[in-house]
């Protein structure tokens, strides 16, 4: 016959030479660490602690807008261009009031007088008006903090008592006044739908039904108020401290209110991060509880009361005082870096803990199976050869895997996953190296004074009369059968007379804490046909379903899932986000900066940038009172729709008035510009025809005209900037109304992406050319120069928004960056197809968590995402120990290789599983939805794991022809028949 023809040698030694490299090293380190333990493990311990001191120098990061949001992004550019040119905007207290059990008093005199007291308690707050944003006028010192909500229709309550209060009905006089006034004392406009929240109408229309000037608003469930911070003034300590006395006298309001039937709730700006950190802090005795559990569970698993020779609790808890200490040195290299600590940060050691006590009980459970394998139970330092042949290499490989994985998930662009990346990398580096140095250490130290007990040899002993043979291996005849035991590669025979007969027999001593029986009937059970069968089709319609229903995930990280349960954030913001941001949207301001405005050829196409955010489908239409688009620059308009007023249309109003304007060709635009420039007023007044030429201000009476615009609307500054030394205007701002997202996070991504293709299209088809260039104004603002042209879209919402424009890339990138470095790992150490199949396994169980997702209703955000990257490095553990285990005893039929497997490496694949499964439940009671989605999550991937691991990989592996491993072949084949070298005689 002839012989099948494997791959030319050199070829194979050129593939196989790096997983045999590896067991080279490791059984010559071993050899080191036997000799000079003491040594080793004094000098491993040093350097850990060396490397833990490291965090002396930690630095907490708490911010949302640092952690949560890409930095290096369009709109975080054009953010800092905003502090640059206008500074920091203000910051913000607000409180929300709702009378229970009805709904319409939040529109009532009752209403205004609590929110009045309210405000005089609040103005009572130390450096209230050191803090607070002020206007020009009022009877505070340095003008009256500007604040925006029911009160500010009046200037003081005395006026509020005249108008209101002292009428014969003062319900029908206040909703009189509300609906009727849009200016309140201070200047601002009142935006009613900001104010009151959920409004009734006369007329029986909702708030998006409601008609300007006929339905009139006559009761509401919540009233608003919101008081603004001038941060830029005040030093950050204060403003902290000043919102502190807020947060302290609502709690107070908050109780004494309630015995009242009043509801109230409060939030701050600055909350969100100190919140963050609380939700830090006050999860830490979750991650000693973990501990706890880890460790108790650890050391049960090697309780053996039946077997005492066979324990090794105490080694256990030695093997967890290492991966709490890989923790702490790890995390110490990575803070001394300068990479901030954050919440995901503390999240990071629980899933540590589950990776380092799966090494842990990975080596003990081969050093016990050392104990029962090498005749009488062999020296030290054979048994360790045995467990680092065995364990090592699995442990090394699944290692890198999860280093790699986690560095390169490490290179996605959200700040706080890019830092929880670098600190697993870097703690699992850690964890290896303390496994194979000072846990082996400590191990070879218990194993001498077990070896000086005769404890080994008893083990020996006492297994080699409880053996059974391995099913499916047994040659049974006449005289019965013989148990051969195989040593350095060669099968001695016990009986010659057996050997001749050519009685192939093999043994399984696998006693965990089932003492064997467990798994090996587990092996018979999972092997059969039908139950095969049944397996690959559950898997398969697990995973379909998981995929088809996909498209039932909601995306988006709310912000309440930031703060704790216990935060006074989540009641404002359940209130705000389904109640307030689905009457009106946010508005977005289109920044023009770098030019001189007075230039008839920018103010053209200021007014063609402003119609295209106009013609957009993310923006409310423009609110048209009769009379057309002069009557609107003097007409009380409704805030819920875009205002067709800006500063321009004010300006070119002040110049028409002063004979100062020209129409827009004859001043020598273009006619496409000139009909770009008129859409803003055709949609603002109906009667324009399409050849309106619009009106724009000759430039030589431009700051003239413009300064009579300021005195006639002195709040218009906010958004103009003017260059100081000459007063050309350089920067300023037109402003639109987005429709409302009601916590929709898929139209908010809608709107962030419609204004990053608006700037690109702005920029490219109206702000080029070279009457633009003719028209470059470099300024200096605040110490920064200005040197560029800068046309942009911004509101500070869309910092937030724009992770979820990113999230879908950054899983796709990450999971495939991820996925291929586990498979090169494992293709580089096993150097065999059967990596393949692990790394599969990984994908199978990130598709399976697109389930846990649907059946735990967990949103598709940030969160998600770095779970998903996670489950590439704790899954391929499960999956890589198994195929290491089969390829490891090549010879037989593929059904009793995977029986082998499951014996020798299935206990100590499900004990480290259930310990970690175990340690993870802690955080089941976290107060922060991080944390319990993160606990969801990781628990899944852990399930996943072994279900892939022990259930379907034993499945498909004794199905599936695979070609033999004889580089992974271990040199003390306990179990092993040689195919191509049978025993003298046969």
């Amino acid at each position: 016959g002839c012989r099948k023809r494997g791959p030319p040698r050199g070829m194979h030694d050129a593939l196989t030479a790096p997983s045999r490299a590896i067991s080279r090293v490791l059984v010559r380190w071993i050899r080191l660490v036997c000799e000079y333990s003491r040594a080793v493990a004094i000098c491993s311990a040093i350097f850990a602690i060396v490397c833990a001191a490291g965090f002396v120098r930690v630095e907490t990061k708490n911010k949302v807008t640092e952690l949560w949001v890409p930095q290096k992004t369009p709109i975080m550019r054009s953010r800092q261009h905003v502090e640059a040119t206008f500074g920091a905007p203000p910051s913000w207290m607000a409180i929300i009031v709702r009378k229970v059990g009805s709904e319409t008093a939040a529109l009532s005199p009752e209403t205004v007088e609590l929110m009045y007291d309210l405000e005089a308690l609040i103005d009572q707050l130390p450096m209230r008006y050191e803090v607070c944003l002020q206007s020009s006028a009022g009877p505070a010192p340095g003008g009256r903090c500007i604040h925006r909500g029911v009160t500010n229709l009046w200037c003081n309550r005395t006026q509020y008592e005249a108008e209101v209060g002292s009428k014969p009905d003062p319900a029908l006089a206040l909703v009189n006044v509300v609906n009727s006034r849009t200016v309140g004392c201070l200047g601002m406009p009142v935006e009613k739908l900001r104010v009151f929240g959920s409004p009734t109408y006369d007329d029986g229309s909702t708030f998006r039904s409601a008609r300007p000037g006929v339905s009139r608003m006559i009761g509401a469930v919540y009233a608003s108020s919101w008081y603004s911070l001038d941060v830029a003034k005040a030093r950050e300590s204060v403003v902290g401290e000043h919102c502190g006395a807020f947060e302290r006298l609502m709690r107070q309001e908050q109780s004494r209110l309630a015995g009242l039937g009043w509801e109230v709730e409060f939030a701050y700006q600055e909350a969100f991060d100190g919140e963050i950190a609380r939700s830090v802090t006050g999860d830490i005795p979750l991650v000693i509880a973990s501990f706890t559990f880890t460790l108790v569970t650890a050391v049960m698993t090697q309780m053996h009361l039946a077997r005492p020779e066979m324990g090794a609790a105490t080694q256990a808890s030695w093997g967890l005082a290492c991966v709490a200490l890989s923790v702490f040195a790890g995390y110490g290299v990575v803070v001394f870096f300068g990479v901030p600590f954050t919440s995901l940060s503390l999240v990071g050691i629980f899933i540590l803990l589950g990776v380092g006590v799966d090494d842990v009980l990975v080596l003990l459970e081969a050093f016990r199976l050392a104990r029962i394998t090498i005749p009488d139970g062999g020296t030290v330092e054979e048994r360790a050869r045995f467990a680092t042949e065995r364990a090592g290499v699995s442990i090394t490989i699944t290692s890198a895997t999860n280093i790699i994985a986690f560095s390169l998930g490490s290179m996605t662009v959200i700040p706080a996953v890019n830092w929880f990346c670098a600190y697993m990398a870097c703690a699992i580096l850690f964890d290896f190296l303390l496994c194979v140095t000072l846990f082996m250490a400590v191990i070879v130290w218990y194993e001498r004074r077990d070896q000086a007990k005769g404890l080994p040899a008893i083990a020996y002993k006492k297994s080699a009369a409880e053996t059974v043979p391995l099913p499916g291996l047994e040659t049974p005849d006449n005289s019965g059968s013989s148990i051969a035991k195989v040593v350095d590669g060669e099968i001695k025979a016990v009986d010659k007379a057996m050997r001749r007969r050519r009685a192939w027999t093999e043994v399984v001593r696998c006693e965990g804490i089932f003492r064997g029986q467990h798994m090996r009937a587990y092996g018979d059970f999972l092997m059969l046909t039908p139950v095969r069968v049944v397996v690959v089709c559950g898997f398969l319609a697990f995973g379909i379903s998981s995929l088809l229903l996909m498209g039932r995930i909601e995306e988006g990280l709310p912000r309440t899932s930031l703060a704790p349960d216990d935060s006074f954030l989540v009641g404002f913001f359940s209130i705000f986000d389904t109640t307030y941001q689905a009457q009106e949207g946010l508005t977005l301001d289109l920044h023009v900066q770098g030019v001189d405005h007075s230039s008839p050829e920018i103010q053209a196409r200021v007014m063609a940038a402003w119609g295209m955010h106009l013609q957009s489908g993310v923006i409310e239409p423009l609110h048209k009172p009769s009379g057309g688009w002069m009557v609107a620059q003097n007409t009380p308009l409704d805030s819920k729709y875009s205002s067709p007023s800006s500063w321009l249309t004010v300006v070119t109003q002040v110049a028409i008035s002063a004979n100062a304007t020209a129409p827009c060709r004859a001043l020598g635009v273009s006619p496409r510009m000139c009909a770009a420039a008129a859409v803003p007023y055709r949609l603002a007044d109906d009667s324009l025809t399409d050849d309106f030429d619009p009106p724009l201000v000759i430039q030589s009476a431009f700051n003239a005209t413009l300064n009579g615009a300021l005195e006639l609307v002195p709040s218009m500054s906010d958004k103009l900037i003017r260059r100081h030394t000459d007063g050309v205007l350089v920067a300023s701002i037109v402003s639109t109304k987005a429709v409302p997202v009601a916590g929709q996070y898929k139209r908010q991504l809608h709107i962030y992406e419609e204004c990053i293709r608006l700037d690109e299209a702005i920029n490219a088809e109206v702000f080029t050319g070279a009457e633009v260039n003719a028209a470059l104004t470099p300024y200096v603002r605040k110490g920064v120069s200005i040197p560029n042209l800068r046309v942009f879209t911004y509101n500070n919402f869309l910092v937030y928004w724009q992770q979820d424009a990113v999230l879908k890339e950054e899983l796709v990138t990450n999971l495939t960056l991820a996925g291929l470095g586990v498979l090169i790992v494992c293709m580089i150490a096993l150097a065999h197809p059967a990596a393949l199949i692990a790394v599969s396994g990984v994908g199978i169980v990130d598709v399976f968590l697109f389930g846990s997702l649907i059946i735990g209703d967990i949103r598709f955000n940030v969160i998600s995402v770095v779970n998903f990257v996670m489950a590439v490095g704790l899954a391929v553990d499960y999956t890589l120990h198994f195929c290491h285990a089969f390829l490891a005893q090549p010879g037989a039929n593929r059904v009793t290789r995977v029986k082998y497997a499951l014996n020798t490496m299935g206990d100590c694949i499900l004990k480290g599983g259930g310990t970690t499964l175990v340690g993870t439940l802690p955080m089941a009671f976290s107060t922060s939805t991080i944390f319990r989605t993160f606990f969801v999550l990781l628990f899944s991937t852990i399930l996943y794991g072994l279900a892939v691991g022990l259930v379907l990989l034993p499945v498909v592996l004794s199905v599936i022809p695979m070609p033999p491993a004889p580089h992974l072949k271990h040199d003390y084949r306990d179990w092993y028949v040689n195919p191509n070298r049978p025993p003298d005689g046969v």
